[in-house]
């Protein structure tokens, strides 16, 4: 029987590593942009994404 505790934390860390490649592929084809740097931001109007907005389950609740 698989424990709840793993299975949380996995969907947790799919989730996180699942934002970044998201980034990653994003922004891997503009040359001379970072994968870091700038934040992310609104690809439509360029407005800085909110810091709680990043966090992948949490922002879908809020």
């Amino acid at each position: 029987m698989v424990d709840p505790v793993f299975s949380v934390a996995s969907f947790l860390l799919g989730a996180v590593v699942g934002s970044f490649l998201n980034v990653v592929i994003l922004r891997l084809p503009t040359e001379g942009e970072s994968i870091v740097f700038p934040s992310s931001r609104c690809p439509v109007c360029k407005t800085a994404i909110r810091w709680y907005d990043n966090i992948p389950v949490l922002s879908y609740i809020i």
